[in-house]
């Protein structure tokens, strides 16, 4: 059994096999690996009509030309390494690693007629690799197709989102869709699904107003150290504890939509007219936090027995004492469970942290 990869290969082998066969008076015989996937008890059939045959020398299953059908595996095809070297494929072609079969026939001429593995749910699935982007790999995005796809506002967001500025990163085009869809659940803390302006003038209660002012406080410590993607993450938290909340109110967005308003220009300068704001986003100062609004009334401690994690208690943010977290941890049911008729040999408390139990 040989591999034959290319055209090229079978013409500098069959020369010396053509020979080679002549003198020993043997047959070969060259199948494509199609035939052999898709139908071996065939191929079996034509080796048995080979040995019954009396003609001699290289038998072929193409054209005179020696024209091989190209045949391409997908990722997740058992076996797919015995089978032709990868190539490269226009990322355009590609959709969460799902190749567009048919323009990729209509791609380049010699793939026109190209047979294809596919995976068990009809797919073809492509590895990838990380690389530079350069026109010889294929692997170019360009920006201007992007932005008429996700607008203007994901591109930006995504480039700050895909990791520390100063890094090399890799794209990813499921990594853009998360971003578009940040963008538009956002949108919707202002709209309805059928189109509604939905912003509120009542008050905001003290956990949107907790969500709020730590957001202020992260995104303003993120753009002054350059860490802008922590800052897109937190936007994305935000905007996921609104939504759970219900949170449509004028006091949360407006703030919001001015700390948006450097990563995301468009949508935050649309969304500050229909605020009612007659000037621009640009010149509103930037949100102020209140410390009132970041201290924690309790913190939940994760308890640990013998230094495994059982449960987790929540107690009073400043509770200090070690005696008595000792005595509400120790009265819980859930510790009972561990520490009932054995000896608290040590008790270890660091604060906002953990708490764990030598026990014997």
């Amino acid at each position: 059994i040989i591999e034959i990869k290319s055209r090229e290969k079978l013409e500098k082998l069959l020369s010396p096999y053509e020979e080679y066969v002549k003198e020993s008076s043997r047959k070969l015989l060259l199948i494509p690996v199609a035939e052999i996937t898709d139908d071996l008890d065939g191929v079996f059939h034509k080796i048995m009509e080979m040995t019954e045959d009396e003609r001699q020398g290289i038998l072929l299953e193409y054209d005179e030309k020696h024209e091989m059908p190209l045949l391409f595996v997908s990722k997740d095809v058992e076996g797919r390494k015995l089978f032709s070297s990868p190539i490269h494929v226009d990322i355009n072609l590609v959709e969460n690693d799902i190749l567009d079969l048919e323009r990729f026939k209509a791609w380049r001429e010699e793939y026109a007629n190209a047979g294809f593995l596919l995976s068990p749910d009809g797919k073809y699935r492509c590895g990838y690799e990380i690389e530079k982007m350069s026109k010889s790999m294929y692997n170019v995005q360009n920006p201007d197709e992007l932005i008429a796809r996700y607008g203007a506002d994901t591109f930006r967001l995504y480039e700050m989102f895909l990791g520390p500025i100063e890094s090399h990163k890799p794209w990813d085009t499921q990594g853009i869709e998360g971003v578009y869809r940040f963008i538009k659940r956002f949108w919707r803390l202002f709209f309805s699904p059928g189109g509604e302006f939905i912003v509120e003038d009542s008050p905001a209660n003290e956990d949107e107003l907790k969500v709020l002012h730590y957001t202020i406080k992260k995104t303003k410590e993120d753009v002054e150290r350059f860490s802008f993607n922590t800052a897109i993450s937190q936007f994305m938290i935000a905007v996921n504890e609104f939504t759970a909340m219900h949170s449509h109110k004028r006091e949360l967005l407006d703030p919001f939509v001015r700390l948006i308003a450097s990563f995301a220009p468009h949508i935050a300068e649309e969304l500050w007219q229909l605020l009612g704001h007659t000037d621009s986003v640009v010149f509103a100062p930037f949100p102020q936090y209140d410390e009132k609004y970041l201290k924690e009334d309790s913190f939940e401690y994760p308890v640990s027995i013998n230094g495994k994690m059982r449960f987790k208690i929540e107690l009073p943010a400043g509770l200090t004492d070690k005696t008595k977290i000792q005595e509400e941890v120790e009265k819980l049911p859930s510790a009972q469970k561990w520490i009932a008729g054995k000896n608290i040999v040590r008790f270890i408390f660091v604060h906002k942290r953990i708490i764990n139990l030598v026990v014997k």
